[in-house]
């Protein structure tokens, strides 16, 4: 097998890794990762978080000190999806992430965490930070047509807002953020809560 042969072979080989990496972290209907991309991922940045906690000098050098969530939820999808149908509901899905995308930062973390649940963390972001922009994502999705096969529809979103505790572990950081959407969608939907005004 000649130099070129072998080098295009190794291009090949390392095109469909990064393929397969792709899809085993992200999700195939909105292009976010799913809950194994987003838990390795934020797995690092906690990690250089909990390092800079250790002394005082890793402190000072390191860029990184915060990173707050919000769980979304869309408001009636079940609704949204008796009426207009299943494939309806997935472009909704892949519409709610196009609006993420646009309010995030390549940095940040948007994930499809379960169903119509979609997770975001921002990194180097506190509670307040993340509050806002969340707050503006509900704005935007509200304001939003969503057309499906010639049929204009609406749609809300509701979020739950919280630091994260790098002392915590995911699940017990989600918790709190799930507390704070629970709220949100019993006091009226189509709101952002923080879990610390709780």
């Amino acid at each position: 097998m000649s130099d070129r042969n072998t080098k295009r072979e190794i291009k090949k080989l390392l095109d469909e890794i990064e393929r397969l990496k792709k899809l085993a972290y992200r999700d195939e209907l909105t292009g976010l990762y799913n809950r194994h991309g987003l838990k390795n991922t934020l797995a690092k940045f906690v990690g250089e978080i909990r390092k800079s906690k250790e002394t005082k000098e890793r402190r000072e050098s390191v860029f990184i000190k915060d990173i707050a969530i919000v769980v979304f939820d869309i408001d009636d999808f079940k609704k949204l999806n008796d009426t207009y149908g299943h494939p309806a509901g997935d472009e909704v899905l892949r519409f709610f992430a196009d609006i993420i995308g646009k309010n995030i930062r390549d940095i940040d973390l948007g994930a499809r965490w379960g169903g119509e649940e979609i997770l975001v963390a921002l990194v180097g972001a506190n509670e307040e930070d993340v509050y806002r922009v969340a707050d503006r994502i509900k704005d935007d999705v509200k304001k939003s047509r969503f057309e499906f096969k010639g049929e204009e529809a609406r749609f809300t979103v509701s979020g739950g807002v919280s630091k994260f505790d790098e002392t915590k572990d995911l699940e017990e950081n989600i918790e709190k953020a799930d507390k704070a959407l629970y709220e949100a969608k019993r006091s009226g939907k189509n709101k952002i809560i923080k879990f610390s005004d709780l």
